[in-house]
């Protein structure tokens, strides 16, 4: 990896010489840190620390500090970009740990929020509501209306606006208030009174408006993005500590916190929108993920990161990745813009057990940093996928972070012996199965994350992330009919590497709910607002002119239709563009869900207006090492015992250390390649070509 050291070259993401980029994911068990000078790279991971994010993200720093031989003050004094990727906000939703939220609605819609829009979702064998971030009694409705076409039509009761917010503070002891209206998008000018009046009634309380905050259609989304975010304002307090502790160390500017659409903003800009900074890691991920792909000339690609805590993936579709505007955020069904990236907990430390009717499982419960799985001898007695990888012989206990952390063999075959013993099994045989529960469980839902968009899996590569996933993305591959996997120099840390490479990204919407053709000139009158808001945006952001630039989406649909498709419309909106935006939704629509789904004559309504500023910010670059032709096999630096079946004999492979691999070599499997900080598994027929960037290529026959 370097970063351009030209200043001319800084609209591509150059940094000046002598200064410094680094890149931070804070995961749910390790936080990773990339470090590079414009010439070198240095990567570390650290324990991350529960309750206390900064404690982590020092360590981190200081580790990779020592591994570049600075003191970790003067590195921070020269750093001229600090990405950070965090799960400050994913851990409050996900704990229901946030602050107590009250709403004020429109008179009659009270219960919008507690029926869920009539979603229910399996937990003990019943389909139950999903959990709320709100109590029934925390919910006040005034007199008030709108209609969708924004004209008034009951005036708002300012004095009981006030008097509800007052109730609901007093009684209950709210921490923070939503206004959320009844087509509010249409006309924000009720939302905007109350706001005002209940923020000068009680100005230590904290008010947020749903029409502010995200002015889209679908009041119910709309209602519970503003609840995430008032859920979540306190979430920044350990941003907010770190900050302050970066500073007093020397850190020059602010670091850049990565949200949930795969870009950048500011630490002020997290704090007015918390919410966004949910799944800013796996964002992170996507995000180098993108530079892998773009460096390997790939532009249908499915990223997938098997961490500690979970596997994410998110699919990679004409170099861009597939984005949602709406969805499921841990059990929150809400309206955020972010790069659609679905998760199943099958990741190292997931915890493998027995269910009730005496068969194995493995998740959802993770052992985290601690303990940890049982070979981290940190006090963890329940195996899990790590524990049954060494058993298995993958991971070799005396090279795990490059030697810096030994693991405990005899600890890991102990907690596969307790499950062996309830099955009537032996410690092999459980590992085995645990391993071949998360394989499956990771192949099932990539299976349905393609069915559901339309796509054949086997047109894309796949780009292997995380601590584990070297050790499983081929066999997926196989399972998919994928043939080709990247498997990049930095990928247990391409989060991290992510959070020093994402620009800045701010979002702009509008509904419009307009039938196509419509008048263009009222269409180009609201995108040319909606470019001026994200203009203002990142001006505020401290991002120049010349390096801003913004785009624009429309979400259609057909009449009636519930769901929409986004459809790009930077070209403008005459009627000619309207033809072809409609031709490009019914394309898209038909390579979805079918040509047969289409009805010829249908007419089709545009939604949603979207303008997507980006910032151009120092980034980090991959490393291009120029090929020797004459190169010569990789040196085998010993063997491995290894397990592939429950029931077969151990298979001696070789092992080659990856710091040892240069451009242009190749390799056969079975083979294991051993790095500092992950390992890689290349199986039985399988060919792997180390490229230009130091990327590992696998390519998987049919």
């Amino acid at each position: 990896m370097v970063l351009r050291a030209d200043p001319q070259a800084l609209p591509d993401g150059g940094i000046t010489a002598g200064k410094l980029c680094i890149g931070v994911d804070v995961g749910g068990t390790f936080t990773d840190v990339v470090l590079s000078d414009g010439n070198r790279v240095w990567r570390a991971k650290a324990a991350s620390t529960t309750g206390a994010l900064g404690r982590g993200v020092i360590a981190a720093c200081r580790l990779v500090a020592r591994r570049a031989g600075l003191d970790m003050e003067v590195m921070l004094s020269r750093v001229e970009r600090f990405g950070l990727g965090t799960t400050a906000v994913t851990n409050s939703i996900a704990s229901r740990t946030g602050h107590k939220v009250g709403l004020v609605t429109t008179r009659g819609f009270e219960d919008l929020v507690p029926i869920a829009r009539v979603r229910r979702v399996p937990r003990d064998g019943w389909l139950v509501p999903p959990d709320s971030l709100i109590e029934r009694d925390w919910i006040v409705g005034v007199d008030e209306r709108i209609d969708r076409d924004g004209d008034v039509l009951q005036p708002l009761d300012v004095q009981q606006t006030v008097a509800a917010a007052r109730h609901l503070h007093e009684r209950f002891g709210i921490e923070a208030l939503v206004v959320s209206f009844l087509w509010s998008c249409a006309n924000p000018a009720h939302e905007a009174a109350a706001v005002l009046a209940i923020r000068e009634a009680l100005p230590h309380l904290p008010v947020l408006s749903g029409a502010a905050l995200y002015p889209v259609a679908r009041e119910y989304e709309r209602t519970t993005f503003a609840l995430l975010n008032a859920y979540t304002s306190g979430s920044l307090d350990g941003i907010d500590e770190l900050v302050d502790e970066l500073e007093r160390l020397g850190l020059p500017r602010a670091p850049l916190l990565v949200h949930s659409g795969g870009g950048s903003i500011t630490v002020a800009e997290g704090r007015s929108t918390p919410a966004v900074l949910a799944e800013s890691g796996p964002a992170a991920g996507v995000v180098g993920a993108l530079a892998v792909c773009r460096a390997a000339g790939v532009e249908d690609a499915v990223a997938c990161d098997m961490g500690g805590t979970s596997f994410d993936m998110a699919i990679v579709r004409h170099g861009e990745p597939m984005r949602r505007t709406r969805g499921e955020l841990m059990g929150i069904w809400t309206a955020m813009p972010m790069v659609d990236i679905e998760s199943v907990t099958a990741g190292g430390g997931s915890i493998a057990w027995i269910d009730s009717l005496g068969l194995l499982r493995v998740g959802p419960r993770s052992a985290g940093a601690y303990p940890g799985p049982a070979c981290y001898g940190r006090g963890g007695t329940e195996p899990t996928v790590t524990d049954a990888l060494v058993v298995l012989g993958y991971i070799e206990p005396s090279r795990f972070l490059g030697g810096d952390m030994t693991l405990d063999l005899e600890a890991a075959t102990a907690a596969c012996e307790r499950l062996a013993h309830r099955l009537g099994s032996d410690p092999r045989q459980v590992a085995w199965g645990i391993h071949e529960i998360a394989k499956v469980e990771m192949v099932r839902a990539l299976r349905a994350q393609f069915a559901q968009r339309g796509l054949d899996p086997s047109g894309h590569a796949i780009v292997s992330m995380g601590g584990c996933g070297g050790l499983f993305n081929a066999l997926i591959a196989r399972e998919l009919g994928i043939q080709r996997v990247l498997v990049p120099e930095l990928t247990s840390v391409l989060s991290a590497f992510g959070a020093a490479n994402a620009d800045i990204r701010r979002e702009r919407s509008r509904s419009v709910d307009l039938p196509l053709p419509c008048d263009a000139a009222r269409v180009e009158a609201r995108l040319s607002e909606l470019a001026g808001a994200v203009q203002a945006d990142l001006a505020a952001d401290g991002i120049a002119e010349s390096d801003r630039s913004v785009s624009f989406e429309a979400d259609l649909r057909f009449m009636r239709q519930q769901s929409e498709l986004t459809i790009d419309c930077s070209a403008g909106f005459d009627l000619a563009q309207q033809q072809r935006i409609v031709e490009a939704f019914k394309a898209e629509y038909g390579r979805r869900y079918g040509q047969g789904a289409l009805v010829t004559g249908t007419p089709v309504e545009l939604v949603t207006l979207r303008a997507i500023g980006r910032g151009r910010t120092v980034r980090a670059g991959l490393t291009h090492h120029a090929s020797d032709p004459s190169v010569g096999p990789a040196p085998v630096v010993g063997t491995r015992s290894v397990y592939l079946g429950a029931q077969t004999a151990a298979l001696q492979v070789d092992v080659i250390a990856g710091a040892d691999l240069l451009p242009g070599q190749t390799l056969e499997g079975p083979t294991l390649i051993d790095s500092v900080d992950t390992t890689i598994w290349i199986p039985r027929d399988v060919r792997a070509v180390v490229d230009a960037h130091r990327t590992i290529t696998l390519e998987v026959p049919r």
